[in-house]
């Protein structure tokens, strides 16, 4: 992906760029020791240091993954419902343990409504399933 990409594309008011810069830090920033990043991203409190590490919440690092997910068939121009439907069906183990896990794909769920929803350019939506 050319990096200009990433400020080409918009979701209502944020860049490709910002969208995936929160969803990096957040996915990444879950431990004191990675303070030097979150600086260098600017999740930092008045002083310049950085603000404390993200909790580990796994139910909203899926929600993360779903909507970077979205984001990146966006950015690759796949957005046929269909076509995101079979690329996920390329994941039976992970569609099995979610199916036994939650009673559904979530990953896919969430991927679709988040996919619907940076389409109507409304990048920070709440999901609700």
């Amino acid at each position: 992906m050319p990096p200009e990409r990433y400020e080409a594309v918009c979701s209502g008011p944020k860049t490709a760029a910002e969208i995936v810069r929160e969803a990096v830090l957040e996915l990444t920033y879950t431990a004191h020791d990675m303070a030097p990043f979150a600086r260098d991203l600017g999740h930092v409190d008045e002083r310049g240091e950085a603000l404390p590490p993200f909790p580990w919440d796994a139910h909203r690092r899926l929600r993360l993954r779903a909507k970077l997910d979205a984001l990146y068939f966006h950015l690759y121009g796949i957005t046929a419902r269909a076509d995101i439907r079979h690329i996920y069906s390329t994941f039976p183990i992970v569609q099995r343990q979610e199916q036994k896990a939650h009673n559904r794909y979530l990953s896919l769920d969430l991927c679709l409504a988040y996919h619907s929803a940076l389409t109507a350019g409304q990048p920070d939506a709440a999901i609700t399933l």
